[in-house]
């Protein structure tokens, strides 16, 4: 009766959970309504969508686009989709005309639409629920030639900031250009230009067709300036934060009183503020100082004589005019430094004034303003304004929207074949150090390597991924599943069970994983999809149903011990491992890492893989020799109360420096070591007990376990329950481990079973005695004699920790050949390249 409670109960949860998701949260509720609408609607190809700024306003390219169909024959029966979250004059009166549709971000319409429009217009992003369909054509235009650095180049800037433009340019087919240095600097700010799938069509900007267009005297008419006024407009970047727009706002204020009282009556002095500066004086009353936000700034362009700005784009696209240019911001070499600029400050076209009183001076002598700056004012356009002859918008609307076969749009994506990696989270583990030194590894001569990523994580993972070489792109993944409430509970029922049996693979959700692949890697065609980490569910499923040809799945351990590991009496990897078995089925090659451990896993897991004996295959993981032999003697010792410490990791923060490390181990002792996670499968118990044993018989021994791991509790306490504290010591996680191996006697590894066993493999470079359990993972590493293989047992260990101990320093018994890591690496390589990279069957025993 209480199983059958429990069973009613749990039941009960699974049917809730979704339900009370959709009504609680607000943003599952969008992306489970744009799901569906996804499911439900074809794509229409009379439909044109336009957003511009995330529907703060609707300026720009994306205007200047929409107001050139709005004149064409050609377009009057399509549906013009305008995307503005608050209405104002200027959109209320397109609003009116039968075929123009005004939503606003994330409401019903909008995600209809936004599913069923052929094209989607943008010039920044799409909110991060966006999937772009097969029969979609996504334009972006973006907004502006980039003074101040974008993306990863950004100095101060988070590492996974430009997550969300790094996944609406991967989804874009086209985009649209001013100049060769913008979509340059645009796609390697967010490190996909040798990915990036779509086109570009470097034809210039729309909107500067608005600037170089529009009548001066029409545009002034509308502002209610008088026609022989000099109009001054004063653009800055918006500099404040959310919730602190006033500090910004006022000191615009105050530059433009002071501006006009320098300049006189001759002058007309007006502000184009941010949009949040622009809400601040709204709310404060003072919005006649302001151009209104939804007024277009390159519409009012035409009207403007003298242009003040600090480092905004906008005074690319004034060169045109031939007008004069003034930058001005007192904090703006702080604001290079802090975040950087792309061009050298010297070089702009036109002076640059820390006080507003210098910015009047050069406007009373523009004569002599112009001509100190007239080459760096030719030097400008020729370089970033070539395009700019007012008819981009026509070559946009024929090149682009007309898919003119014979104009030569740029592809910057590299002819290379194309590998996505997914690297297990980059923990400080074994899977982290072998992958780091397989993309060091890879011909980046013939490969482009990108490695997808969760946005989250905490230092250990960041730190792990400045290691990753520099020739390796980084896709991260921002939002969540877009998934309806029936999806929600497919999912849910893979996630418990796995896709086994006929019934499962009816149930499981395909589309719903090959969507969110396509969402987070947009239009790229990847020639290989690796799952190195193997053993996340959730990118288990994303890269078994992605659709890509050739798909491999690492195994790094025994892992039917694995699926039976326990920690504080709970099992680590049983639920997702049981995922995690049910789709090899679906991958093309199933990799150990070490030929034993593949022998181990075909033997226990080949009823998951059909053709197992085709499939399941195995790689040795590579060892970093470089890193090896360098950190092996770069260590110091230093002495503090009377004890000698080798410091073998250091961290500098501010003016402190953090040094980690531990007793230095001294000559006369015979000193052991061991590397690894402090988890079950390691065997930390087992030889603390088996070293308690030894020392009763030889006192002058020491054991050094260098790793982190959630047995760190237990097994300091089974340390002070044998008295041994002054003979084991705990090391926890340190950068270089190698100095410690390289100034102890002896590696000894206790496992119960090991992938591979890496730590062996680096201590065969350094030229270590090795003493290990003959398990899964260790025995085809050391069977060439490189250590001595014992029985994996507590007395056994003991046994030839006391051998070792006695023979100390009889070098006879401990002649052990050299390991020919070169070699070893190169064959290694070979084997990754012919059966993963080129999927090549080969037969395995």
């Amino acid at each position: 009766m209480k199983n059958i409670k429990k069973y009613i109960k749990r039941k009960i949860s699974f049917l809730k959970k979704p339900l009370d998701e959709y009504k609680r949260n607000k943003r599952f509720r969008i992306r489970a309504k744009y799901s569906g609408y996804i499911n439900k609607y074809k794509v229409k190809s009379d439909i044109i969508f336009y957003e511009s700024y995330h529907g703060q306003n609707f300026t720009g390219n994306v205007l200047a686009i929409f107001l050139k169909l709005r004149e064409m024959e050609q377009y009057s029966g399509y549906t013009h989709v305008i995307v503005c979250n608050e209405l104002n004059p200027f959109i209320e009166r397109f609003s009116l005309e039968k075929n123009v549709v005004v939503v606003t971000v994330d409401d019903d319409k909008y995600l209809k639409y936004l599913a069923k429009a052929k094209y989607l217009i943008n010039n920044t992003s799409f909110p991060y629920y966006f999937i772009k369909r097969d029969e979609q054509i996504y334009i972006n235009t973006w907004h502006g030639t980039p003074l101040k650095t974008l993306g990863i180049d950004i100095k101060n800037a988070g590492i996974t900031d430009h997550k969300n433009i790094q996944r609406n340019l991967l989804q874009t087919d086209i985009l649209v250009s001013p100049n060769e240095f913008t979509y340059k600097k645009l796609l390697k700010s967010q490190d996909i230009f040798e990915v990036f799938p779509g086109k570009v069509a470097d034809i210039g900007y729309p909107r500067v067709d608005l600037t170089l267009n529009n009548e001066r005297s029409k545009v002034l008419e509308r502002l209610g300036i008088p026609n022989h006024k000099k109009v001054v407009l004063y653009a800055p970047t918006w500099r404040g934060s959310l919730g602190n727009e006033s500090d910004t706002s006022k000191k615009l204020l105050d530059d433009v009183i002071q501006l006009k009282g320098f300049l006189g009556s001759e002058y007309v002095v007006v502000l184009k503020a941010h949009f949040f500066a622009y809400k601040y004086f709204k709310e404060n009353n003072l919005e006649e100082i302001c151009i209104p936000n939804y007024f277009d700034t390159n519409i009012l362009l035409a009207g403007v004589d003298i242009l003040i700005t600090d480092y905004s784009s906008i005074f690319f696209e004034f060169l045109p005019t031939d007008r004069t240019v003034i930058f001005y911001g007192e904090d703006i070499e702080l604001y290079g430094e802090e975040r950087g600029f792309y061009l050298n400050l010297d070089t702009l076209p036109g002076p640059l004034c820390y006080k507003i009183n210098e910015v009047a001076e050069c406007i009373k002598n523009e004569g002599d303003t112009r001509k100190q700056y007239n080459e760096n004012y030719k030097r400008y356009k020729a370089l970033y304004c070539y395009n700019d002859d007012g008819n981009s918008t026509l070559r946009f609307i024929e090149k682009v929207l007309k898919n003119d076969t014979n104009h030569k749009f740029i592809s910057t994506s590299s002819n290379k074949e194309k590998v996505l990696f997914y690297c297990g989270a980059f923990y400080n583990n074994g899977i982290t150090t072998s992958v780091l030194t397989l993309l060091d590894n890879i011909d980046f001569n013939k490969y482009e390597v990108v490695v997808i990523e969760s946005p989250e994580g905490n230092n250990e993972k960041w730190n792990n991924i400045k290691k990753v070489n520099s020739n390796v792109h980084f896709i991260y993944r921002p939002g969540e599943l877009n998934k309806t409430i029936f999806e929600s509970y497919r999912h849910q029922w893979i996630l418990n069970r796995g896709v086994s049996g006929k019934m499962m693979e009816v149930v499981v959700p395909k589309d719903l994983y090959n969507n969110e692949f396509k969402r987070i890697i947009g239009n790229v065609n990847f020639d290989y999809a690796i799952n190195f980490g193997g053993y996340s569910d959730f990118w288990g499923l994303i890269f078994a149903f992605s659709g890509v040809k050739n798909k491999a799945i690492y195994l790094h351990a025994d892992m039917a011990e694995e699926f039976n590991k326990k920690i504080n009496g709970k099992y680590k990897h049983k639920k997702t491992l049981k995922v995690i078995f049910s789709i090899y089925k679906y991958y093309d090659k199933v990799v150990s890492v070490a030929e034993s451990t593949h022998k181990t896993n075909k033997e226990n897991l080949q009823k998951y893989v059909p053709n197992a004996t085709e499939k399941m295959t195995y790689v040795n993981n590579l060892v970093n020799d470089k890193k090896v032999n360098v950190l092996k003697d770069s260590y110091e010792v230093i002495q503090y109360n009377n004890t000698k410490y080798l410091i073998l990791d250091q961290s500098h923060r501010s003016n402190f420096i953090r040094v980690k490390g531990t007793i230095n181990p001294d000559p006369k002792d015979v000193n052991f070591v061991t590397i690894g996670r402090l988890s079950p499968e390691k065997g930390h118990e087992k030889l603390i007990r088996a070293f308690s044993a030894a020392i009763k018989q030889i006192k002058n021994m020491k054991l050094y376990i260098a790793g982190e791991g959630p047995l760190k509790e237990f097994l300091q306490e089974l340390i002070v329950e044998l008295n041994i504290k002054d003979n084991v010591f705990l090391v926890g996680q340190v950068e270089n481990p190698f100095a410690l191996i390289n100034r102890c006697d002896c590696f000894i590894l206790s496992s119960n079973y090991e992938g591979q066993g890496l730590v062996l493999l680096e201590t065969m470079i350094i030229g270590k005695p090795i003493i290990a359990t003959d398990v899964t993972g260790v025995r085809s590493v050391l069977e060439g004699g490189y250590g001595k293989l014992v029985e994996n047992s507590e007395s056994a260990l003991a046994k030839n920790i006391l051998e070792f101990a006695l023979v100390k320093g009889e070098q006879g018994k401990l002649d052990y050949p050299k390991f020919d890591y070169i070699q070893y690496n190169k064959q290694a390589m070979e084997r990754f390249y012919n059966v993963v990279l080129n999927n090549a069957t080969i037969k395995n025993t």
